[in-house]
């Protein structure tokens, strides 16, 4: 079904045939590239049991990376934030939207709340790339945007960050990028972490109270301070994780180019505006 603007955010679920089988054909077929070429290591899958809501935040450093952390955290399933410009393609947005792409509306955050909260109700997961941007294999985590710490302060879900690490491959000590003169790039090994959960209670105490497990009080109004606070230190967290493995910060190839152009988005405007001076 195509996508217009204005449509139902969240259209396949689970028990959709088609968006169940090609989940199972994305884990396959990132399973094999695994295999193949980036020899995927994942650690820190323990971080994720006993959670059975919350929101993913990584860094966006490989085109594959929505595949990648698909494999990495199964069997558990999200959904995955994605431009509307995107889903408004022919043919390709509609597959992206079957792998579990929902599109972010550009000018209405309180639309993409209540689909994260339908997300969530039917996955349990829904991931952001806080980046905005593809920063092909970049190891030095660019500013975030606010919004899935917002909607995590808002809506009481831990943020669960998952950190992609690349490392240089080497031949006999030496590092390699490209083959056969340079014909062939060597594609980087990659480390995915999956860190130990976030929680809003930890920048907002007052969260931390007996209405805490209410899911039908659970929208909340929050300090911007609050939520920037949490941004930043998940931020410093995944770069730490970056440093302390050794991700490799010179084969930083720039920002992948978009598939369609962007129209400028109000939804940073409407948290500043829902978040100015205000209290929990």
């Amino acid at each position: 079904m195509a996508y217009t603007p204005g449509n139902k955010i969240i259209t396949y679920k689970r028990s959709f045939l088609p968006f169940h089988l090609l989940y199972h054909l994305c884990v396959f077929l990132v399973r094999f590239v695994s295999w193949t070429l980036l020899r995927i290591r994942i650690s820190g899958r323990e971080n994720l049991q006993g959670i059975d809501s919350a929101l993913l935040v990584s860094n966006h450093t490989l085109v594959l990376d929505p595949g990648i952390i698909a494999y990495a955290i199964r069997p558990k399933r999200t959904y995955f934030t994605m431009l509307e410009e995107t889903a408004l393609i022919p043919y390709l947005g509609t597959f992206i939207r079957l792998l579990g792409g929902i599109p972010i509306p550009p000018n209405s955050f309180s639309r993409l709340e209540k689909a994260v909260e339908q997300g969530i109700n039917e996955l349990g997961f829904v991931h952001f790339f806080p980046e905005g941007e593809c920063f092909l294999r970049n190891q030095q985590i660019r500013p975030f945007s606010i919004g899935a710490f917002y909607l995590s302060c808002r809506l009481r879900l831990p943020i669960v960050p998952i950190t992609t690490v690349l490392l240089e491959r080497s031949f006999f000590g030496k590092p390699v990028r490209t083959m056969f003169g340079g014909c062939l790039r060597v594609p980087p090994r990659v480390s995915i972490y999956i860190g130990k959960p976030f929680y809003p209670e930890q920048f907002i105490p007052e969260l931390d109270g007996p209405q805490a497990g209410n899911k039908r009080s659970r929208r909340i109004i929050v300090r911007r301070q609050a939520v920037t606070a949490m941004s930043e230190e998940v931020r410093r967290y995944m770069q730490a994780t970056i440093d302390n493995s050794g991700g490799c910060k010179t084969m930083f190839r720039g920002v992948m180019p978009r598939l369609v152009k962007q129209e400028t988005s109000g939804g940073e405007e409407e948290i500043e505006q829902k978040t100015r001076g205000k209290a929990v």
